[in-house]
């Protein structure tokens, strides 16, 4: 396994819930790493960056693998909030590497009377030996050739999408 997939592995369910906790709520992510930093951004933003549409899945996958390229990163996480028809509540982690190396787990949050997140479980429920990677997460790391216009568009949209990226410092 590669040491940017396992760092995601170890510190990005943490970095996740202190945020979810502080503000109260499981907002979409993806999140990478080169040799200095970790690169988080929530995707909530994308309406107001391409074209009121948000991030769809085509997008998500031309995203990731522009900016693996562009940092040379060799492993991506994604976080996202899901309810069981049951209703429990949880947040689904996936990670990938270049290499191949998979990753999935899930914790449960707990909402207050209004709504908000109050809680997440320190232990996951379940890991990628009991539940799938999003499917989504199997197209990170694909040898794109973007046409042209599609390259531009990707650059466009990074330098709009760049300053609101949260930069952690990776732990030793």
């Amino acid at each position: 396994m590669n040491k940017h997939f396992d760092y995601l592995k170890k510190e990005f369910p943490k970095i996740y819930k202190d945020i979810v906790l502080q503000h109260k709520a499981v907002n979409k992510a993806l999140t990478f790493c080169d040799d200095k930093n970790q690169y988080i951004l929530f995707t909530g933003m994308f309406s107001e960056v391409n074209g009121g549409k948000g991030i769809t899945d085509e997008l998500e996958t031309y995203l990731v693998n522009f900016l693996a390229d562009k940092y040379k990163s060799k492993a991506f996480a994604r976080a996202a909030a899901y309810v069981l028809e049951d209703q429990t509540t949880f947040i689904g982690y996936d990670f990938k590497s270049i290499d191949d190396d998979k990753w999935s787990q899930q914790n449960i949050f707990h909402l207050d009377n209004e709504g908000k997140v109050s809680d997440v479980d320190e232990n996951y429920t379940n890991s990628s030996n009991e539940n799938h990677l999003c499917p989504l997460v199997a197209s990170y790391f694909e040898d794109i050739d973007f046409p042209s216009d599609t390259k531009e568009f990707l650059t466009n949209l990074y330098d709009q999408v760049k300053p609101s990226f949260q930069i952690v410092k990776l732990k030793k």
